[in-house]
């Protein structure tokens, strides 16, 4: 999901505002501007005032102003300068309810939503996935046919769901809260789930092969519920305030597989899993819903464009090779406020699968990618999915469409190369992350656009080009810039900049048994920033790194913006590959995270999935904001280090900038703010101060870069006096009487040119 209320980035329908506006604002930054001026271009939603390009699509955030960081494949989760990472919630910790229950975390935590608490940016509800167990991990087995009961008992345990409260302290690090009414737990058998949708109470279903016919619900006593849930990968939420989690490898989990529970989870006797789960966090007294009329199939994320008094319109895809992209429109109409209403519209309505023309999958002639055989832009279609085809929905149509459009076809028109994650930008133009299909020598993966007929969600017919490809980016020479490969999960920053995790297979990665020649370049796992304007659009730039064989998971921003939450899966993954591993001896784990580091060599341990909160560094603690609870990303080794004049000291001490924590509108506009900074040697510095406008009459709420001051210093502390521009001031003006919240931007580059450069931030109020 995409909050349709950001501050920043956006543009018209047809996406082609942000270049006009930077071009329009440039031009009366020179001119000067009047007050009738910039009460014209802020109704017109004109956020940069001082006509600079940025690499961020708006102005620079607390997340997208950082320096990138050099692939890693250290054991350890690695963030810029400047930023730390912070361990929330590690696998089997326990976290209570208020009536006494005591949960434990989940193992291979995925998707996770972050719901936000009435009144505060400091409290809210954590809604997270447990894709799948890994027995060896939970209890030292291999194999299905070593299982004991309690063993499988606790494998279902391990999966399902996990609902958080969580609190940001003083110190501005996050904490479970606990007890809480809100905590609790979904596991692989529990709760009973209601069976919702047109294949409600129908008992047997057949199946694509025409022969097999399976039963949707737990028994013939209870024909319209289903116990727990399995294979949960990532999923979305709901602007009425659930959640939608996704349930993906659903097959793994008959008795021919590692996991092999048997009962009512085999394949050939029922369909009770692989179906979209509807979850209400904010109410602990209510029961999942599966939503039948959104087809079963290897769910993987679900992302909505909704508008008032129209269908509810649901993107999803099929997380394999070879699978599609869907589309869900409602039957029923969304009523902003009707929450009665809405919680009834994934009940009814029509399922679509994208038609892509002139094909759907990225090919190649070669491994190495360099020989692209297929269009990268295109039109499409959506064609209708049968009730009959809802409950095997993948197969039933690669049956009938190869049957009715010419053997092949579905291959050529349907198939996609691993749709992970679809998302909906603000102006309704929707993303579509596909991972890789080694079948068609796509090694790397790429970002398609899609845009529905004049911006119309229930059209029928798209447009569509591949946004961002993935692999080695080497027309980029600096750090942090060498590329991105395997995209997975996408989410948007207030600025509208397009973040991204990768999932390469931990078999494939460099430093793996069986790694790969193509992924060498790439290290571990990563999050990577990709703005979306200015002269750096398009380019993937390196944020954190993950820990061995490990990937960084549904990605989630605070509602203010300042702290990314993030999930890290499977770390030491291939460890039960090594015959050798032993439960008890934890230095043949392939990885000691989080509290150990193997390649380091520091506390041999068990690797835990966890959750992880990335913040700013405080500026105004002690000790800079506390020692993360993760090292920061130690430098690339043999990177070129700043030159020294003859004799000159080494740098010392911090670099900090200080303003006051709340300022007076007629202060602020009459001789500005007083900015307090110290630097580790001689520099150029800029200070800018970013301001957000609160919604006033026609004008938007909007982010604006209100000043930039830029000036040579010697090592040491130093003030700069920073005054919003004229254009600025006028808009500060139609907004007096309200409560604003704003920022102060330090950039700190050596004196002697050198590339490198240090961010500091501090906030404050102004009233």
């Amino acid at each position: 999901m995409t909050d349709t209320s950001s501050l920043a980035g956006g543009g018209t329908a047809d996406g082609s505002a942000g270049h006009t506006r930077r071009s329009f604002v440039r031009g009366i930054a020179v001119a000067g501007a009047s007050t009738a001026a910039a009460v014209a271009l802020d109704a017109a939603g004109v956020t940069n005032l001082v006509g600079e390009s940025a690499v961020a699509a708006g102005a620079p955030t607390a997340f997208s102003d950082f320096r990138a960081i050099a692939p890693s494949s250290a054991d350890q989760v690695q963030v810029p300068e400047g930023f730390r990472a912070d361990v929330l919630i590690r696998w089997n910790d326990e976290f209570a309810s208020t009536d006494g229950t005591v949960h434990r975390y989940g193992f291979n935590n995925d998707f996770m939503a972050y719901l936000p608490l009435e009144g505060t940016d400091d409290e809210a509800l954590l809604f997270v996935n447990h894709e799948y167990p890994a027995p060896f991990f939970l209890h030292g087995k291999r194999t299905a046919a070593e299982k004991t009961a309690a063993d499988i008992a606790e494998e279902k345990y391990a999966v399902g769901n996990s609902i958080l409260h969580v609190r940001r302290g003083a110190d501005g690090v996050w904490q479970v809260v606990s007890p809480s009414k809100y905590n609790r737990r979904i596991t692989g058998d529990f709760p009973a789930c209601d069976v919702t949708g047109p294949l409600k109470g129908k008992g047997d279903v057949l199946l694509a092969d025409g022969t097999t016919r399976v039963r949707v619900g737990q028994s013939a006593e209870r024909p319209d519920q289903i116990d727990g849930s399995v294979a949960n990968c990532s999923g979305g939420t709901t602007p009425w305030g659930t959640t939608l989690s996704c349930e993906e490898n659903y097959q793994d989990y008959g008795p021919s597989s590692a996991y092999g529970w048997g009962g009512t989870y085999l394949q050939t006797t029922h369909a009770n899993y692989g179906w979209v789960v509807e979850h209400d966090p904010y109410d602990p007294t209510s029961r999942p819903r599966k939503h039948t009329a959104l087809g079963r199939f290897r769910h993987e994320n679900t992302a909505f464009n909704a508008h008032p008094g129209k269908p509810f319109v649901l993107y999803m895809g099929d997380d394999k090779v070879n699978e599609g992209v869907y589309k869900f429109v409602s039957a029923r109409s969304y009523v902003p406020g009707d929450r009665a209403n809405n919680l009834k519209i994934l009940e009814e309505g029509t399922l679509y699968i994208a038609k892509w023309s002139p094909e759907g999958r990225r090919r190649f002639g070669s491994a190495d990618t360099s020989s692209l055989l297929t269009a990268d832009v295109g039109t499409g279609e959506w064609v209708k999915v049968e009730e009959s085809e809802l409950v095997d929905t993948a197969a039933h149509l690669r049956k009938r469409i190869d049957a009715t459009e010419g053997a092949g076809a579905y291959d050529r028109h349907y198939a996609t190369n691993r749709p992970e994650d679809v998302e909906v930008d603000v102006d309704g133009t929707v993303y579509v992350a596909f991972t890789n299909n080694s079948g068609v020598n796509d090694q790397h993966g790429a970002v398609r656009k899609l845009r529905e007929r004049r911006n119309d969600p229930t059209a029928t017919t798209f447009t569509w080009e591949d946004y961002h490809v993935g692999g080695p980016q080497p027309e980029r020479k600096g750090i942090g810039e060498e590329g991105m490969s395997c995209v997975d999960n996408l989410v948007f920053d207030d600025a509208n900049n397009l973040w991204a995790v990768t999932d390469i297979s931990s078999s494939s990665l460099k430093g793996s048994p069986g790694a790969k020649a193509f992924y060498e370049y790439h290290g571990n796992n990563a999050i990577f920033m990709i703005p979306r304007s200015g002269p750096n659009a398009g380019v993937a730039y390196r944020f954190a790194n993950m820990p061995v064989e490990a990937e960084g998971t549904g990605p989630y921003f605070s509602s203010d913006f300042s702290t990314l939450f993030v999930n890290v899966q499977h770390p030491g993954e291939e460890t039960p590959a090594n015959a050798a591993a032993r439960l008890d001896a934890p230095e043949t784990f392939t990885s000691w995270w989080p509290e150990g580091n193997r390649t380091a060599g520091v506390n041999p341990s068990m690797p835990r999935p966890s959750t992880v909160a990335i913040t700013r560094v405080r500026e105004d603690a002690p000790d800079g904001g506390g020692a993360p609870t993760i090292p920061p990303a130690a430098p690339r080794p043999g990177a070129p280090t700043p030159p020294q004049g003859p004799g000159a000291p080494a740098p010392t001490g911090r670099t900090t900038v200080d303003v006051p924590t709340k300022a007076t509108l007629s202060g602020l506009v009459g001789s500005g703010v007083p900015v307090r900074f110290r630097v580790r040697e001689d520099a150029r510095v800029t200070v800018r101060l970013r301001i957000r406008l609160p919604k006033v009459g026609r004008s938007k709420a909007r982010l604006i870069t209100a000043a930039t001051v830029r000036k040579t210093v010697q090592a040491g502390a130093g003030t700069v006096r920073v005054r919003p521009g004229a254009a600025a001031r006028a808009l500060l003006r139609l907004r007096r009487g309200r409560t604003m919240r704003a920022e102060i931007v330090l950039e700190v580059r050596p004196k002697d040119g050198s590339p490198a450069s240090i961010r500091r931030s501090d906030r404050f109020t102004i009233r």
